[in-house]
């Protein structure tokens, strides 16, 4: 299996910090609001920090919730 480096271009799992739901794979740029809580989810408050997995855009495993 091919591991992936972090980097502006490798998705990562966002999940909400205030209520835990998963939202989506998605660029580290992204910003969302959770559909549960109304919270706003961007890289430097999303749940899960350091503990990522990366996906390239386009892989056949990336799932929204």
């Amino acid at each position: 299996m091919k591991k992936y480096q972090p980097g502006a271009n490798m998705q990562v799992l966002f999940v909400c910090p205030k209520c835990g739901r998963q939202l989506a794979w998605a660029l580290p740029a992204a910003e969302m609001q959770c559909p549960k809580c109304g919270t706003w989810v961007n890289n430097k408050n999303r749940k899960g920090r350091g503990h990522d997995v990366f996906l390239p855009p386009g892989s056949d495993q990336t799932v929204l919730f």
